[in-house]
């Protein structure tokens, strides 16, 4: 059994500013949403969990709003999912669940169309005896360990002092695993965090 990690996906069948705005290779949404569900089925087994950390879906009401077609992609994928809720999500929740998270998390769990195992506000991990915390805004990190994020997409780049960015258009669209993470820690503490021409 083994984690995975990555954030930033935006699906929906309506999603089509995103591939526009990232620059993301492919000719359309559903191009692009068969092949992350490839890759992902690729890497991660049925045991294996996949953390989202943020905008599995995409939503943005009156131009962009079939997030629930985005959440449905959950269907499609062999391991475990849970999501820490982004800001596509949030304002899924704002505007057609009465801005209830349980609501929403319900709709998650519950409905035919989706195979969630947990919807979370953010969550905690362990990687080989490091914490980790895992919220979709890098501006919400935690101070008292590293974090991994998303929200940014390739904007902001892949590390901050404070952890790591995890979207799917930083790793080639692959999944971040929990080696690639303990990796990119190894990098940034011998040579990153020591770099001030990187620092400044």
């Amino acid at each position: 059994m083994s984690n995975w990690y990555t954030a930033d996906t935006h699906f929906g069948s309506d999603s089509k500013e995103v591939l526009v705005r990232d620059n993301r290779p492919f000719k359309d949404i559903n191009e692009y949403t068969k092949e992350q569900v490839r890759i992902w089925n690729e890497q991660a087994s049925s045991d294996d969990t996949i953390y989202v950390i943020g905008d599995f879906c995409n939503c943005f009401p009156k131009l962009e709003n079939d997030f629930r077609s985005g959440l449905a992609v959950s269907k499609q994928i062999n391991a475990h999912i849970i999501l820490i809720i982004g800001n596509n999500e949030q304002r899924a929740i704002d505007v057609y669940f009465d801005g209830s998270f349980e609501k929403f998390r319900e709709y998650c769990l519950n409905d035919p169309s989706c195979k969630f195992d947990d919807v979370k506000l953010n969550d905690y991990v362990d990687i080989k005896g490091e914490k980790f915390f895992l919220t979709h805004k890098p501006t919400d990190h935690a101070k008292d360990c590293q974090n991994l994020f998303g929200h940014t997409h390739r904007y902001s780049g892949l590390w901050k002092p404070f952890g790591f960015n995890v979207g799917v258009d930083l790793n080639h669209f692959r999944l971040f695993s929990d080696d690639d993470i303990m990796f990119m820690l190894g990098q940034k503490k011998k040579y990153w965090d020591e770099d001030m021409a990187i620092n400044s």
